[in-house]
């Protein structure tokens, strides 16, 4: 059986994402339909990316992945189709391949020209996404959707800067359903900066006084010392690297409804910085004494 996963910036209050499944099930009626994500900032393809980087490789192989994220159709973006590391991805050429697929090259790529009518639709991701997933998951060839392209536009995804052999600046990338903080340094950037240095993680933000952070944890509950005291920890603020291996902000079962997350009471935004300052790196006559 087929599956086909949605990604959208669409939300659910409007009839977008259930005229998209509909129009697959009329087509596919055994088909498999796995929701992704449908809260997207608006256009934020780089959102986008983290969220399906982080999940599309937990599919099987040979899974359709149609990603609605900034997709309408335009002189310089073009509908494509691509099979990556065994995934085919539906979307617009609009760079947000080159960050999913990071480190992988395309093993098939075309752009969509069959029923130009359709590509040039308001609603792209039903009239001309959802018949070329279903044409995939029928075991159609991508070479019968339009032309081969050999490469995909490339977006730069912003990396952390390491300078002065004292600082390691990252910024923030995304921010969850939690309110969690999520940047940009992963545990391989902190790990090369470190060299077995003490450090401290700057959160201070204008209008906002955050104490230093100078341990990353590795679990959520460590930051309780006694859980016959639990309540006394809650809200309180730890760093540490989430399940993709990034490092997190967050606060320790904090509802973000009722008392805020940490994005909102650390005055934590998209792009803002996040700095971590390492302690000196001692010459070798200095540290010999």
């Amino acid at each position: 059986m087929a599956i086909i996963t949605l990604t959208t910036d669409f939300g659910l209050k409007d009839y977008f994402v259930s005229s998209i499944k509909g129009s697959i099930l009329k087509e596919l009626s055994d088909v498999t339909i796995v929701d992704i994500s449908h809260h997207v900032s608006p256009y934020d393809l780089s959102e986008a990316a983290y969220i399906i980087r982080n999940s599309y490789s937990e599919f099987p192989k040979g899974t359709i992945h149609i990603i609605g994220v900034n997709a309408l159709s335009t002189p310089n973006q073009r509908p494509i189709c691509a099979l990556i590391n065994d995934h085919y991805f539906i979307c617009g050429d609009n760079g947000i391949l080159s960050l999913i697929c990071q480190n992988h090259q395309p093993q098939e790529l075309v752009e969509i020209t069959i029923h130009p009518e359709e590509i040039d639709s308001l609603f792209p991701v039903k009239t001309c996404f959802v018949p070329v997933a279903c044409h995939i998951a029928r075991g159609g060839v991508m070479a019968l959707l339009g032309k081969k392209r050999k490469k995909l536009k490339q977006l730069n995804e912003l990396n952390p800067v390491y300078r002065d052999d004292k600082f390691l600046v990252g910024n923030v990338i995304y921010i969850d359903h939690f309110g969690n903080v999520v940047t940009n340094i992963s545990r391989k950037h902190f790990e090369e900066a470190m060299q077995n240095r003490k450090y401290k993680i700057i959160l201070r933000q204008k209008d906002f006084s955050i104490t230093d952070i100078n341990v990353i944890y590795e679990h959520y509950n460590e930051v309780v010392q006694d859980f016959s005291k639990e309540l006394q920890a809650m809200g309180r603020t730890l760093c540490l690297f989430n399940s993709a291996n990034f490092l997190e902000v967050t606060l320790y079962k904090s509802n973000p409804i009722v008392s805020g997350g940490a994005n909102t009471l650390m005055g934590l935004k998209k792009g803002d910085p996040i700095t971590i300052e390492f302690e000196n790196i001692l010459e070798p006559d200095v540290a010999e004494k």
